[in-house]
């Protein structure tokens, strides 16, 4: 009983990916009612995992069968609910799945993907805009940074930064790709992941969400 109890112990980690993603499918029925998966066809994805596994890695080595086993049932996951998805929903599933693995280890925080998700609310300025009344950002673009730095703690500051460095803030605006990691951001924030510089690029470059999510995707 204690050899079985340490043998499960150990496939917890698997438990808890092949959870969570059958949860990414029931969220696709929101996207359109036709994405709808049933458990059979989940548990099929599950053993035609196990089956590939078999043979691949010695069953003594059982941290390297797990680690298999996730990235194997996990792409097989994509590729086969990717055959049935059209095209414009691909990725919105790619960075479904993306944030539930983000999630299972621990690197999204839920406040920073929900303001990602819904955008910020207040529409209320405490402070005028430091482009002024004409200038390249609107009054709601803003009004969700001050936002922004009010709700999310690792956005403490960012307003006021902001301001300090308007000038190099325009650069980004005016940037062909502000969500590279390769363009230099100003001050501090040119240390932040590119999940938070989603956020940021959402609110002045909305254009260039997707090519930004795309990027997450493929380095998550």
């Amino acid at each position: 009983m204690k050899a079985i109890q340490t043998v499960k112990e150990q496939f917890v980690p698997v438990a808890t990916r092949v959870s969570r993603l059958f949860f990414v499918l029931s969220d696709l029925m929101n996207v359109d009612p036709m994405y709808q998966y049933s458990l059979k066809f989940f548990t099929m994805i599950y053993e035609r995992a196990l089956d590939r596994a078999e043979g691949k890695v010695e069953p003594k080595e059982r941290s390297k069968r797990r680690d298999f086993f996730i990235k194997k049932f996990t792409s097989l996951l994509y590729k086969n609910v990717c055959r049935s998805l059209f095209e414009k929903d691909k990725l919105l599933f790619s960075f479904l799945m993306c944030m539930r693995i983000m999630d299972e280890i621990g690197t999204l925080d839920p406040i920073e993907s929900r303001f990602l998700m819904t955008g910020a609310t207040s529409i209320d300025m405490e402070r005028p805009n430091p482009t002024g009344d004409n200038g390249w950002l609107s009054d709601k673009a803003w009004a969700s940074i001050l936002e922004l730095s009010r709700v999310l703690p690792a956005f403490n500051g960012f307003d006021k930064d902001f301001e300090k460095f308007v000038k190099d803030w325009e650069r980004i605006y005016n940037s062909a790709k502000p969500q590279s990691l390769k363009e230099t951001w100003p001050g501090k924030w040119q240390d932040l992941n590119l999940f938070r510089r989603i956020i940021v690029i959402r609110i002045i470059r909305p254009d260039k969400v997707i090519s930004a999510i795309t990027k997450l995707v493929k380095n998550d």
